[in-house]
């Protein structure tokens, strides 16, 4: 299945606002490209904790995460809390991660959401006979894309919200891909997807899919 935010940062499905700071700090500090300048592997785990964090420090988004995804947590955990505010910063906690990136790599400014491309990963166990033969594997994921009814606003002529979306300006849709395994693949081999990632914005084109193969001795 596509990847957890949870798991990305290592937490469990009740973690706190405070516990998911503390964890994309640990994994900023780890893989951010300015430490890690020639290895692309870090990048890529830079971008997924980086996706994971924005996700779940906003409640609204980690609301819906989590609904989407079944994700079970306590009232206590899932009611709103706007504008609640770091004890060491006069900025709501938003905006946590422009001062973590500030503070230790002197990075003004994330990268504008509405510019960005999302790519999804997919970890993808294959017997090994089949990654040594090669083969094609089906697969089913989700991705976000934008609400074509609002072209991703949230808000359609007058309404104040979108019917369709309710609001959120995106959908989550469902996707079947036929995937061909190469002969003689490896543990640990990445296959892109080109354009099957998450399209967030009709002025952006669609991420990629990343599968990650995982290459398993039968039984």
């Amino acid at each position: 299945m596509a990847v957890c935010y949870y798991k990305v940062l290592g937490l469990p499905v009740r973690a706190s606002e405070e516990e998911i700071k503390r964890a994309f700090r640990l994994l900023a500090l780890r893989w951010h490209p300015d430490r890690n300048p020639h290895d692309s592997l870090a990048a890529e785990r830079f971008r997924e904790a980086l996706d994971a964090y924005e996700n779940l420090i906003d409640p609204s988004k980690r609301g819906h995460y989590d609904k989407v995804r079944r994700h079970s947590r306590s009232r206590s955990t899932t009611r709103p809390r706007r504008n609640r505010r770091h004890p060491m910063s006069d900025k709501t906690s938003t905006y946590t991660v422009e001062e973590i990136l500030n503070e230790f790599f002197g990075v003004e400014s994330i990268r504008p959401k509405e510019h960005r491309r999302n790519d999804l990963r997919f970890d993808l166990q294959v017997p090994r006979s089949s990654a040594l033969e090669g083969t094609h594997e089906q697969i089913v994921f989700q991705r976000l894309v934008f609400c074509q009814a609002c072209m991703g606003n949230g808000r359609k002529n007058s309404s104040p919200e979108c019917l369709k979306c309710h609001g959120r300006g995106e959908l989550e849709e469902y996707c079947s891909l036929s995937v061909q395994i190469p002969a003689g693949s490896q543990p640990g081999v990445r296959l892109r997807v080109a354009g099957q990632g998450d399209r967030l914005s009709p002025m952006v084109p669609p991420g990629d899919l990343i599968i990650c193969l995982h290459v398993v001795d039968e039984r």
